[in-house]
């Protein structure tokens, strides 16, 4: 078989959802493809999940290691993978049947290196469940097709989602990217991000979504709340790629401050009190150096974005911070980023009402 697309499954602990993940690739309209499913030391019965599915389906590789975390399971599917392009699904998601059909007919025709699509965020409902679009995909879009990241770097200001996208398997390896392992390769998937998309001389980019991101699984690593070390060490590898690729750091520097901020407001906001702390000395000491000028400037973040981020780069204005947000999140109203919801926070509770269309005239 010429296999086409190599698809890499890390699985841990998922046996609720691991039937469904697996099954929406099996069906995928486009029949040359590998599955590899990586049990990461899974105590539950995924193990048991696998070796049924492959024994049913020569398409399947099922590989059993001791638990040594997504990163290292990310990494034994790329050593066994052997097709043209390879992708990542995670465990506790699914895909739409047409997805590897699609994207790999827009890499073959465009000879890309990355040919990434939007997804669906995907809510676990008592009546079964719900996908929709999460509420910055009105903002993704490249100014040409394809295009490379220096010339429409919108990729990097969103969710990495690197599970929405097929890479050459090619340059991968050429490039030697890998999953970083450490802490278990939780949140690398910035890192991974980052590689793909700087090093890759060809991106090309599809709005359809075929990927059902869940983000109703309570044993995602996102719902962690005591892990403060895990966001900072992303930015220390990322820190040791821009020292091999002199320049290329200046290049998407707003893109990347921009990210740091977000990502640091929400390392704040997600971990317990008792981590806070710990959490503020660590942005200081790894962010305290950054250049004002730049953020003040920034053509992304808005207004007061820029204040807060020159503001949490002090430890009492990181404190002063956190207050502003614990209050916030008592209670707040706020648009979406597309205008289009109201979220309103009781509680810590975040409820999203569709906004009623203005009549012309703004009556």
């Amino acid at each position: 078989m010429n296999t086409k697309v190599s698809v890499i499954v890390p699985v841990y602990g998922v046996e609720r959802y691991l039937r469904q993940c697996v099954d929406s690739i099996r069906e995928q309209t486009l029949e040359d493809i590998q599955i590899i499913l990586v049990d990461d030391g899974s105590r539950d019965g995924c193990g048991a999940i696998i070796d049924e599915y492959a024994a049913l389906d020569p398409r399947i590789v099922a590989v059993h290691q001791e638990n040594a975390g997504y990163g290292r399971a990310v990494n034994m599917g790329i050593s066994l993978a052997r097709g043209e392009y390879m992708a990542i699904v995670e465990s506790d998601d699914f895909i739409e049947p047409g997805m590897y059909e699609s994207l790999y007919a827009d890499a073959k025709a465009f000879d890309a290196d990355v040919v990434k699509g939007m997804y669906n965020d995907y809510r676990d409902t008592p009546t079964g469940g719900e996908a929709r679009l999460p509420m910055h995909a009105p903002f993704m879009s490249p100014v040409k097709n394809p295009f490379n990241i220096f010339e429409s770097p919108f990729p990097l200001n969103w969710h990495a989602s690197i599970w929405s996208a097929i890479y050459r398997l090619e340059f991968i390896r050429k490039n030697a990217i890998k999953m970083p392992e450490i802490n278990k390769g939780r949140y690398m998937d910035q890192v991974w991000r980052y590689e793909t998309l700087l090093l890759s001389n060809k991106i090309y980019w599809q709005n359809r979504p075929f990927y059902n991101y869940r983000i109703t699984n309570e044993g995602a690593s996102s719902f962690k709340r005591d892990n403060p070390d895990d966001v900072f060490a992303v930015y220390e590898i990322l820190e040791e790629f821009f020292a091999k690729h002199p320049g290329m750091k200046e290049r998407i520097k707003d893109n990347l401050y921009a990210e740091i901020f977000w990502h640091m407001r929400w390392n704040i906001e997600r971990l317990s009190w008792k981590y806070r702390p710990h959490c503020f000395f660590r942005i200081v000491r790894q962010f305290g150096n950054l250049d004002r000028n730049a953020i003040k400037n920034s053509k992304i973040l808005a207004r007061k974005e820029r204040r807060d981020f020159l503001e949490m780069l002090s430890y009492p204005g990181l404190v002063k911070h956190a207050c502003k947000s614990a209050l916030k999140n008592i209670f707040s109203v706020c648009n979406s980023p597309d205008k289009t919801r109201k979220i309103i926070t009781i509680l810590g509770v975040g409820i999203e009402l569709e906004r009623k269309a203005r009549r012309r005239g703004g009556h």
